[in-house]
């Protein structure tokens, strides 16, 4: 519990989330999963990998909410286009409010997905954030 207290404070937060709990049981078992002999350690990993998930998983499946955002919204917008008889070559970027991935992050219990923004996996799937106006954009390869 002190743990979980200790990282949401971290975060300058005054309460304790379900991610703060997640990231001390984290922290406790891979401090005595490294404390084993290398025999049984790996043995330990498999064990509890559920429980010790990393930052990298976290990564893969935003990026995976944000490709399905991105391919719903794309479809929208073909379709818009269509039903007014204009070419879909008109349509050369996609914007999704930063406030709907966010949305969506905390339903799967993610709270802080500016990381994720900032990170490399991001900006290597065409993605690029905006921050003055709260999207993320992507360009359509024709």
């Amino acid at each position: 519990m002190r743990m979980s207290e200790a990282h949401a404070k971290m975060h300058l937060r005054d309460y304790v989330r379900d991610d703060d709990v997640d990231a001390a049981i984290r922290m406790m078992l891979e401090s005595f999963i490294t404390a084993q002999k290398f025999s049984v350690r790996r043995s330990l990993r498999r064990s509890f990998a559920k429980f010790v998930t990393s930052g990298e998983d976290r990564a893969h499946l935003l990026l995976h909410i944000l490709q399905d955002m991105f391919r719903k919204e794309q479809m929208y917008q073909v379709i818009r286009l269509r039903q007014k008889n204009l070419s879909e070559d008109l349509l050369d970027t996609l914007e999704i409010p930063l406030d709907e991935l966010e949305s969506r992050a905390r339903e799967r219990r993610i709270y802080d997905i500016m990381e994720f923004c900032r990170g490399e996996s991001f900006t290597e799937n065409g993605y690029r954030l905006d921050e003055a106006r709260g999207v993320i954009v992507r360009s359509i390869a024709q």
